[in-house]
C-alpha cells in the first residue's frame, strides 16, 4: 500500500552519524522520508529572523517573553522546522510526520501513526513524542489507537519535537503565527492559547529521544544580573509558566475536547520496547 502521509527528517550536513542513524530507524519503521538539510548556526549564511544579532557568546535575546534567553541554536533549530513544513505543505500530501535526527522508533510505530490517521478529524497536530518523566501527567481520553496506544488532550502538553504528526491546516496555522516567536520550537507548540491548534499527544509516545547528545553546542557564559532584572525574569516565568499553563492552556484544551472526552486519566508519558533481537550469527558447512 502506498504511503499515505508525507515524512521528513531534519538533518544537519555536519552530521552523517544522524542520518545513518534516522535511516536505520526508518527503514526498519518502513518509511520512506526524505532528508531535510536542517539550518546550521555554525554556517557562514545563518541569519537569525527578525533582524537579530548576537548579544554575547550565542545569546540573540537575554531574556525572552518567559524570562528565558534565546540562542543562536534554538533559532536554528526552529528555522529548519519551518523549512520541513514548508516542503510538506509544498508536496501536496495532506498529512506529515516531522522527525529529528535523534528519533528513535517503537517497533509498532508505523501502526500507531496509521491508526492516529484514521481518527484524523480530531487534531491538527498529534505529538508522538516527548520529554519523558516520571510518572503521567493529567489528560482527557478522546480515542483509543491501537494496542496500548491512546489520543489525549494533556493538560499539560510535553516538551521535544523529535517525531509528530501534522495535518495540512494544523501546518498552516503554525507558520502563520511563527513571525516574531523567538523562543525554543517545542515551547511554542506547547502554549496551546498562542496558536490554538487541536494538539493531541499519543499517550504512551511511540517514539523517543535515542542520542543522548544534543546536535545542538550552546556556549554561554553565566550572566551577573542586576535585582530588577532578576525580578522581571521571575515574574515572566510566573506568567508564563503558572498563569499560561493554569489559565490559558487548559482552557485552549478543554474547549476542543471537553465534550469528545471520555473522562479525565493520568497518561503515561512513554513505555519501555525491546531492542531488536541480534542477527543470528552465520554459519556455514565445512567443505566436504
Amino acid at each position: 500500500m502506498p504511503q499515505e502521509f508525507f515524512a521528513a527528517y531534519i538533518n544537519l550536513d555536519r552530521a552523517p552519524g544522524r542520518r545513518l542513524f534516522m535511516e536505520r530507524q526508518l527503514g526498519a519503521a518502513g518509511i520512506e522520508a526524505e532528508r531535510i538539510a536542517a539550518v546550521d548556526r555554525s554556517a557562514p549564511g545563518f541569519t537569525p529572523r527578525g533582524g537579530l544579532k548576537v548579544q554575547r557568546d550565542d545569546v540573540l535575546i537575554e531574556m525572552n517573553w518567559d524570562g528565558r534567553p534565546y540562542v543562536t541554536g534554538e533559532e536554528a533549530c526552529l528555522q529548519s522546522h519551518v523549512v520541513a513544513l514548508k516542503r510538506f505543505l509544498e508536496s501536496g500530501a495532506p498529512h506529515a510526520v516531522i522527525f529529528e535526527d535523534d528519533a528513535e522508533l517503537a517497533p509498532d510505530f508505523l501502526a500507531v501513526v496509521e491508526a492516529a490517521l484514521a481518527r484524523r478529524e480530531l487534531w491538527d497536530a498529534v505529538k508522538l513524542e516527548g520529554n519523558r518523566k516520571k510518572g503521567g501527567r493529567a489528560a482527557l481520553t478522546v480515542a483509543p489507537l491501537t494496542g496500548p496506544y491512546r489520543l489525549v488532550a494533556s493538560m499539560n502538553p510535553a516538551a521535544g519535537t523529535a517525531a509528530y504528526l501534522f495535518s495540512r491546516a494544523g501546518a498552516e496555522r503554525v507558520l502563520a503565527r511563527l513571525e516574531g516567536v523567538f523562543e525554543p520550537y517545542d515551547n511554542f507548540l506547547a502554549t496551546l492559547w498562542r496558536h490554538d491548534l487541536r494538539l493531541l499527544d499519543c499517550a504512551p509516545f511511540p517514539a523517543r529521544q535515542g542520542i543522548a547528545e544534543s546536535s545542538r553546542s550552546d556556549t554561554r557564559a553565566r550572566r551577573q544580573r542586576s535585582a530588577a532584572e532578576a525580578f522581571t525574569r521571575w515574574h515572566r516565568h510566573v506568567r508564563a509558566d503558572f498563569i499560561g499553563r493554569n489559565l490559558r492552556r487548559w482552557p485552549a484544551q478543554l474547549r476542543h475536547y471537553l465534550k469528545l472526552a471520555k473522562g479525565l486519566t493520568i497518561a503515561p508519558w512513554a513505555r519501555a520496547w525491546p531492542a531488536p533481537p541480534a542477527p543470528a550469527p552465520t554459519v556455514t558447512s565445512p567443505p566436504g
